[in-house]
C-alpha cells in the first residue's frame, strides 16, 4: 500500500528530471478519500517535494517530475 511517507521519500531519492506516474487508485490510496481536498493536498506535497505536478486526465494519472 502506497503512503504518503512511501512517496515521499522515494520522490526525495529521484534524479532530477524523472517522472513518478501517480495512477488515481494510488493517489485515493496515498491521499485519501481522493477528493478534491486530497488534490490540493497532494499539491502541496509535491511542492515540498521538489516536484511539478501534471493532471493527465485522459491517462487517469499524475506526473510528479522531479526539479
Amino acid at each position: 500500500m502506497l503512503t504518503e511517507a512511501v512517496l515521499k521519500s522515494y520522490l526525495l531519492d529521484m534524479p532530477g528530471g524523472h517522472i513518478f506516474d501517480l495512477t488515481y487508485a494510488l493517489f485515493s490510496q496515498a491521499f485519501p478519500p481522493g477528493d478534491a481536498a486530497a488534490r490540493v493536498r497532494l499539491e502541496a506535497f509535491a511542492a515540498e517535494c521538489h516536484c511539478g505536478l501534471i493532471d493527465n486526465k485522459a491517462e487517469q494519472r499524475f506526473e510528479l517530475t522531479r526539479r
